[in-house]
């Protein structure tokens, strides 16, 4: 992580938002481990609404930033396999069902960040519109499937637009020869490449 990354008296809010979710990670996986699911999920839905406001509150402010990127995708880092094992203690009838699509994005996942930190040293900080989108789906029926149960459209509308954001990101990280945080996504780069 860059030393940037620790010096917190230049921490503006949406710093400490992002902050928030790399201090939940013992709770998290504290109230997991002990299979208290609703601190669990409020502790997790906690994260992913500094998720959003980070994001917001930066942008609102112009304020928008490396460290502030950096801090977001290691919050993401680690909040999405919390996720994931979530599914493993709480929901593993949906977890067996769906394995094959699943195992998909997850490798897809993994696939981009390994080839990030290959290529930059470090996870890629895309924060693309597809992801975006796709984090904002993933989450909406993650928890409509603790509260309602398995909605299918639902599902496999999120899954579609994860697996094309994930592809999308791996492109980028072929295309992009440095470090480059908050690419809007594959279109907006291949038009700007065509205006030089």
């Amino acid at each position: 992580m860059s030393q940037s990354l620790f010096k917190f008296k230049t921490y503006r809010l949406q710093d400490w938002l992002s902050a928030y979710r790399l201090l939940a990670v013992p709770l998290l996986l504290y109230t997991l481990l002990s299979r208290q699911q609703t601190p669990f999920l409020v502790l997790l839905s906690l994260s992913l609404a500094t998720d959003v406001l980070d994001g917001l509150l930066a942008r609102r402010l112009k304020q928008e930033n490396r460290r502030g990127a950096q801090l977001d995708s290691y919050g993401d880092l680690l909040t999405v396999p919390f996720m994931l094992a979530s599914l493993f203690i709480f929901k593993p009838a949906f977890l067996e069902e769906q394995a094959v699509l699943l195992s998909v994005l997850v490798g897809l996942y993994f696939l981009e960040l390994a080839s990030s930190i290959l290529r930059y040293g470090k996870p890629s900080s895309f924060h693309t519109y597809l992801d975006k989108t796709s984090f904002i789906l993933l989450g909406i029926f993650y928890f409509s499937l603790f509260l309602f149960g398995f909605i299918d459209w639902l599902f496999y509308a999120a899954m579609a637009v994860a697996i094309l954001g994930e592809l999308e990101e791996l492109v980028l990280v072929l295309l992009l020869p440095r470090w480059q945080n908050n690419v809007k996504g594959l279109y907006w780069l291949l038009q700007e490449k065509q205006l030089k």
